[in-house]
């Protein structure tokens, strides 16, 4: 009998690019990052891997079943789930020790809100699966967990994997944008180059679920995932080709070790590189020093960032008619003139308010440089990307919802 025990999940790990082309095109920018599931949330749908006959067992190919239901008990049913990369369903299964990771789609039974895969585990011990997923009822990627026990050997937690990895002679390479140290809180650019086994660059990565390649991250506890895909234009044929470079948007949220698989498929197969790197802890934002310690910003100054920020957080909150309505109080303003201000408030779509909210942002850090209570965001995403806030946990009034916590603290 397999031993199940289940558990709601809200995902850490890393924070990713989440929006879809279409939207990354009115945002203004010029490359895309793409999560399939929108923001994503805490899980409202449990999992549960339903025992069988037979327990799992290593290096045997099983018949599995999972059953999902909603936080009144009652069976998600296909229909009340939403397609996300070409399925319904994604599991990503990963083991005690991050050497054997699965991606796999179960579809349905005759019974609602169960659905069927089939499970091949390499080792023993504990196995844990993280249920992908865009509830109708919610709108938003969530996931949801459980974990299986395998008879069989286990293995040890195996920190081995680098940046370079090896799969059927085609040779992977990892590298970070920067700095190559990856911190929590702060936005990397991470890039993988794919070689093929002569030696030349492997452009010839074929669609795979919508995408020419799917990350997914685990940390060491297994305790958070991450499902990311490649920046840049989605294919949109079969025919059409990616590579050879491949790059990937990521937020670390926890230090240590990370393992990180990156799946691409050639010649009608699918290969799965895996990396590893350590995440250090994040840099301290140092203190306003005694010197600046009080304001001297006039009252019409401190209006106007009362008011900046009103922009950033309706920004922020994909809130178009909200922000127009702040900046629009600014354009009345004398003493604080906010020509950027105007271009907001007639702005018509929300790329357009995004556009002129850099203007605006540039007279916002020469007003918050060395006061207290005032942080300079950075994004990496987009060209002269920085804004103002007044609290540390980012907020990116560029990106929104779809990638709210892109971006870091840059002073």
């Amino acid at each position: 009998m397999i031993r199940i025990s289940a558990t709601l999940f809200a995902p850490i790990a890393l924070t990713l690019g989440l929006f879809q082309s279409s939207l990354l095109a009115d945002a203004g920018h010029k490359q895309t990052a793409v999560h399939h599931g929108g923001p994503s949330g805490p899980a409202t749908v449990k999992v549960e891997l339903l025992p069988s006959e037979s327990a799992l067992v290593a290096g045997q190919e099983s018949p599995a079943v999972i059953r999902l239901t909603d936080p009144k008990g009652k069976p998600v049913s296909f229909k009340g789930l939403k397609t996300a990369h070409t399925k319904k369903i994604h599991l990503l299964i990963i083991d005690e020790s991050l050497t054997d990771y699965h991606h796999e789609h179960p579809v349905p039974t005759a019974k609602p809100g169960e659905y069927k895969f089939t499970f091949q585990p390499k080792t023993g011990g504990r196995y844990t699966i993280f249920a992908d997923l865009v509830p109708t009822a919610t709108g938003k990627q969530e996931y949801a967990r459980t974990d299986v026990e395998v008879q069989g050997e286990k293995k040890p937690l195996d920190e081995s994997a680098g940046q370079l990895a090896e799969v059927d002679g085609y040779k992977f390479e990892l590298s970070a944008e920067g700095e190559s140290t990856l911190r929590v809180g702060e936005a990397k650019l991470v890039k993988v180059k794919v070689t093929k086994p002569d030696g030349q660059a492997a452009g010839n990565l074929e669609p795979v679920m919508g995408a020419f390649a799917h990350g997914v991250g685990f940390p060491s506890d297994r305790s958070g995932v991450v499902h990311v895909h490649p920046m840049g234009k989605e294919p949109t044929k079969a025919s059409e080709r990616g590579g050879p470079e491949l790059t990937f948007h990521i937020v670390p949220e926890h230090a240590g070790y990370m393992k990180f698989y990156v799946q691409v498929q050639i010649g009608g197969e699918d290969k799965f590189a895996g990396f590893g790197f350590k995440v250090s802890e994040a840099q301290p934002v140092a203190p306003a020093s005694a010197t600046t310690a009080a304001s001297t910003l006039t009252a019409p100054q401190k209006q106007f960032m009362e008011h900046y920020e009103m922009v950033r957080s309706s920004l922020a909150a994909d809130d178009l008619p909200k922000a127009k309505k702040a900046a629009e109080i600014l354009t009345g303003a004398k003493d604080v003139p906010a020509p950027a201000a105007a271009k907001i408030a007639k702005s018509k779509t929300i790329k357009a308010a995004r556009e002129a909210f850099i203007g605006l942002s540039m007279q916002a850090m020469k007003l918050a440089a060395n006061q207290p209570g005032y942080f300079v965001m950075a994004c990496p995403m987009v060209e002269r990307g920085d804004w103002v806030q007044t609290k540390a946990q980012v907020e990116n009034p560029y990106m929104g919802s779809a990638m709210l916590q892109c971006g870091s603290v840059k002073k």
